[in-house]
Parts: structure tokens; sequence; C-alpha cells
């Protein structure tokens, strides 16, 4: 005989997600990697008006891996998005584009350059400080 209330039960406990309260900042951090590897195609000569390939396995894919995730061990999100306002705005995005790309941020990272990683961290908070101010 199927126990109809567990299963209920179950079922409800499926539905009470808990979304992260910086979801926010994981949105705009993927958007400006989105935007990041767009530059480096172009700059690379791989047709920087094509689509981006979402797959798995996708070059893109292997690029976030390998480039734009060791920056969440650096709390370079949270630096470059202190808040809600920092992520929302696209001029706010794209003066973190720039930062990011300006300070060769993702390159130092991946080379394993860890005190000038931390440095250009802690500058780009400095610079980001003034949407904290218009809280």
């Amino acid at each position: 005989m199927i126990d109809w209330k567990a299963l209920l039960e179950a079922d409800t406990a499926k539905d009470d997600v808990q979304i992260p309260d910086d979801d926010w900042r994981q949105e705009a951090a993927y958007s400006l990697c989105e935007l990041y590897y767009a530059q480096y195609r172009a700059q690379r000569g791989y047709g920087g008006t094509q689509r981006i390939d979402l797959r798995p396995g996708s070059d893109f894919s292997r690029f976030m891996e390998s480039h734009l995730k060791p920056l969440e061990e650096y709390k370079v999100w949270e630096a470059l998005f202190p808040n809600r306002e920092s992520a929302t705005s696209a001029g706010a995005i794209d003066e973190a584009l720039h930062l990011l790309a300006d300070s060769k941020l993702v390159d130092r990272v991946y080379s394993g350059d860890i005190i000038t990683v931390n440095k250009i961290v802690n500058n780009i908070k400095k610079k980001r400080a003034k949407f904290l101010d218009t809280l």
C-alpha cells in the first residue's frame, strides 16, 4: 500500500528550495564571464560575432572551469559586485568588465600570482566602494 501522506510531505519538502541571498551576484558574474569570453574570442580572432556555445564540454565551459571559476576562491565576485545596485546597472557591469580586463586579473589567477591577485582584489574593492555609499 502507498503511504500518500508521506509522499505528499516529501513533495512539499522539495518545494521549499532555499535560494541563496547572493543569487543576483552569481547571475551578474555569469553575465560578466560571457562578456569577458566574447572579448577573449574576438582578440584571438575566433569570430567575436558568433554565438557562445553553452553546451557542457564546449570551449566556453572549459574556459569557465579553467580561467573564471578560480576567481571565486579569491572573492573577486564579491569585490566586483558589493551590492545589488552594482550588479543591475549596465554601466556598473561595464565598469566591472573593464576592471577585470584591464588588471589582467584572470591571467594572474591562472598563473598563480597570488600576492598580486590579492592586491588587485583589494584595489577593486576600493574602486567599487562607491556602490556601498549609495545604500
